[in-house]
């Protein structure tokens, strides 16, 4: 949790601003553009077609970014009766969001062990420049890890919810609907408890051994 009210609580925030908003708006692009190629062509008319920030910013959700640690971006309001296939549209779009998340991680870590081979920069920097730009790298395939992991959680309105969903038995999906009544106070009370952390951690310590590993090949 970040506390903004204190300096070195907005200093750190503020060091932390270009990370998350470049993985807030990959994902929400991400779910416009994947929408807009299966034939919702509203996403275009919203403008969400774009890597613009304030395109995808929700005020709520970015004040409790900042004052929580926790928040949510503008969501893609996606209408899946331009689709050909509904259900595979909506199972496609939710995923696409994730997907972005974990791929733009991996390019980064592509990126940087390239400018490690090179002698571009160097782990342990040796100026103050240099230090802040490997930081903010990684500090962007952290975020991008949590929120590829975080958004795959099948809980509802999570993503991770919907592409569960499309894989279910017809008998089974009654219960996702039932679930996603009590989703928000599911949510707050995994949030209150940190038993997020607990479901996220094991797949976030995986994804982020495996960029470890490319770093040090």
């Amino acid at each position: 949790m970040l506390d903004i009210l204190t300096k070195d609580g907005l200093i750190q925030f503020l060091y932390t601003l270009p990370a998350l908003l470049l993985s807030l708006s990959v994902h929400e692009y991400a779910h416009a553009w994947v929408a807009y190629k299966l034939g919702d062509v509203s996403q275009k008319i919203r403008g969400r077609l774009t890597l613009d920030p304030t395109k995808h910013i929700d005020p709520i959700g970015f004040i409790c970014i900042a004052l929580l640690g926790v928040g949510w971006g503008k969501p893609v309001m996606v209408d899946d009766r331009n689709f050909k296939d509904r259900a595979k549209g909506t199972m496609l779009t939710s995923l696409a969001g994730p997907l972005s998340n974990l791929l733009l991680a991996i390019l980064l870590t592509v990126i940087l062990k390239v400018l490690i081979m090179v002698g571009a920069v160097n782990l342990v920097a040796t100026s103050k420049i240099a230090e802040i730009f490997v930081s903010m790298i990684l500090l962007t395939i952290q975020f991008n890890v949590i929120f590829a992991v975080f958004n795959m959680i099948p809980l509802p309105p999570l993503d991770g919810s919907k592409v569960l969903f499309y894989f279910l038995p017809q008998k089974f999906r009654g219960y996702m609907y039932t679930l996603e009544k009590y989703s928000f106070v599911i949510i707050l009370v995994l949030y209150m408890t940190n038993l997020t952390s607990y479901l996220i951690q094991p797949a976030y310590s995986l994804v982020l051994k495996f960029l470890m590993f490319i770093l040090n090949l």
